[in-house]
Formats: structure tokens, C-alpha cells, sequence
């Protein structure tokens, strides 16, 4: 996140300590940043650590699409579920729940509020724990609608993405078709970064047909930077995506806008082989995500391939469910 500032805050034990702190927004008053600062820091560490407990432990393996598996001695997640899940390692998950994590950057700490689906005001009181005075603009949260939306969409490959192009959720059918996203590093699992950056995929393009998307998603990321303008995450990736890809600088200089709404993909798959797509991109939750869905046509060689995957789904999960016999 951007807008960072330094300032010191004296302790209750006396001497001080530095407190990074984001921008305020213009509706936020000198005086409610001090409130979010007055919790001791010994205090707010161990609060954060019991909070990030419970958080986990009403998260069930089902909710974000993991196996249940069999033994398990803990409500909710596993730590090292949770650090499959956000990029977080599971022993500084154990420091942060045992209040021994003295400086958690904002970074670790929005990863891990989407992991264990926090709502917007978790997120804030999370974020003030650490130290930090929430961004005047939020991420959005996924609607238990859109969440609902993607897991009935079985046989069709579905995904909410947020506007920086981060998966948020997505279907089985989706991770079947492309890979599943947590199998790659946290910043390869972002479409537009691992597209603009060269990263390995199983979407083939021409040269042409590859530069003529590249334009048409960094003309979009553009469009949705004048409808946030106060959205510094959308900022920061901009920065973050120009110091990495040279490609994306000289696009990006063009000054161009655009919609990326539709597009055909090819996909070679390891097991079904080609696949020919249709990618449909809906804008969803009040413009502030984007569902992408996957079609092919009736009684196509791809739509008999991806039943095909569908099955190979169904008893891949029937064998996950069936009992040991003994």
C-alpha cells in the first residue's frame, strides 16, 4: 500500500516507538487516527494473536474449497492451511498468534484478512492492531451472492477476480481448466502480472493476438484507475507491475482505454488436450469485481472434453468422501 508515513507514539512503559501509518482520507479527522494509536502495543499484539485465532477457527476447509480430510483435532483451519491460503508462512502465523510478531506489515495482514474472509470492518480493526490506520478506500468484499454464484456454476469454469487481477474465489472446474491458482506463488496466481511478466500458462497465443489482449487489459486497469482514483491498491500495483515488466511501461505510456470483456481463448490442457473458450468478463458487487466464466460451444470436441473433466472431478471427490475400508 502506498501513502506509508512515519511517526513516533510514546508508550505507556515510556519511550517510543515508530507507528507506520497510511494517508488518512479526506473524510478522516486528525482525531480518530489517535484513537486507533492509543491501544498499548503489548495489548494489541496479544488481542490480534487471540482474534486471529478465533478467525481461523470458524473457517472450515469446505468454505475455501479445501478437503476435510480425516483426524483432524482442530476447529476450522489448520495453520498451514491458512498459509497455503494467504502466502503467510505457518511459523510467522504462529508468532502473530502468540503476540511475539512485533511488527506485521500491511501486506501480511491483508493476505491473511482475505484467507480467512474477514468483512471490511474485521479488516480495519485487524489493520489497527498492527499499528496501522486503515486506506480511505476499501478492497471489496465477496458477496455471499457472487460466492454462491461461482460454486453453482459446476460444470461451467468460473472465478471472482478483483480489480488488480488477484483471484478471490473460483469454481473447481476453473482450477481443473487452468491449474489451481494455490499451487503458484502468491504473485504468480495475479492474471495480469504472470500474463505481462512471462510466467509459464496453458493459454496459447499468437505474438500478435498476445499484444493485442496486453493492451486491451493494461487500457482496462486505466479505465478502473479513473473510476478509483482514490484507491491507492490499484496505484501501487501500476508501480509495482511498471518496475517489474518493461513491456507493461512502454503499453501503459500509450495512455490508451479500454474494456476487456471478452476474449477466445485456446488452453492446452496436460490430460484433456485443447480446448477452445469463450472468456466472458462480468463486472459484478457494484463494478468492484470482475467474474470471469468460461463457455464453449454445443456439441463441440471442447465441450465433450470438459464434461470429461467434470467426471474425472465428481470421482476424484467420491473417492475423497468414500471410507477406509478396513
Amino acid at each position: 500500500m502506498t501513502g506509508i508515513a512515519w511517526r513516533t507514539l510514546r508508550t505507556p512503559v515510556g519511550g517510543s516507538r515508530a507507528i507506520r501509518t497510511l494517508g488518512r482520507g479526506p473524510s478522516e479527522s486528525p482525531r480518530s487516527t489517535s484513537t486507533a494509536c492509543k491501544i498499548g502495543p503489548v495489548d494489541a499484539l496479544t488481542e490480534l494473536g487471540i482474534l486471529l485465532r478465533r478467525w481461523r477457527e470458524r473457517v472450515t476447509p469446505a468454505d475455501v474449497g479445501l478437503p476435510a480430510g480425516t483426524g483432524r483435532r482442530v476447529r476450522g483451519l489448520r495453520r498451514q492451511e491458512v498459509a497455503q491460503l494467504s502466502g503467510v508462512s505457518a511459523d510467522y502465523i504462529v508468532q502473530l498468534e502468540q503476540g511475539r510478531a512485533t511488527s506485521p506489515s500491511t501486506q501480511v495482514l491483508a493476505a491473511l484478512a482475505r484467507a480467512l474472509r474477514l468483512s471490511n470492518f474485521e479488516r480495519d480493526h485487524l489493520l489497527r492492531l498492527g499499528g496501522y490506520t486503515p486506506p480511505a478506500e476499501h478492497a471489496p468484499t465477496l458477496s455471499a451472492a457472487v460466492r454462491r454464484l461461482v460454486d453453482q456454476l459446476d460444470s461451467t469454469p468460473a472465478a471472482i477476480y478483483d480489480l488488480c487481477w488477484n483471484p478471490l474465489a473460483w469454481n473447481p472446474m476453473w482450477a481443473a481448466v487452468n491449474g489451481d491458482p494455490l499451487s503458484r506463488p502468491a504473485r504468480a496466481r495475479n492474471m495480469m502480472w504472470s500474463f505481462m511478466t512471462g510466467q509459464p500458462s496453458r493459454i496459447k497465443r499468437r505474438p500478435d493476438q498476445a499484444l493485442r489482449i496486453q493492451q486491451l487489459l493494461v487500457g482496462d486497469l486505466r479505465a478502473r484507475m479513473g473510476q478509483h482514483a482514490r484507491d491507492d491498491r490499484l496505484t501501487k500495483y501500476v508501480a509495482d507491475l511498471s518496475a517489474a515488466s518493461e513491456h507493461f511501461r512502454n503499453i501503459w505510456a500509450s495512455e490508451h482505454i479500454a474494456a476487456y470483456r471478452h476474449e477466445e481463448k485456446v488452453i492446452d490442457h496436460p490430460d484433456a488436450g485443447i480446448l477452445t473458450l469463450d472468456c466472458d468478463v462480468l463486472a459484478a458487487d457494484n463494478n468492484e469485481l470482475r467474474l470471469a466464466v468460461y463457455t464453449a460451444r454445443r456439441r463441440s470436441e471442447t465441450s465433450d472434453r470438459l464434461q470429461q473433466l467434470e467426471e474425472a472431478l465428481a470421482q476424484t471427490r467420491d473417492s475423497r468422501q468414500r471410507p477406509l475400508q478396513v
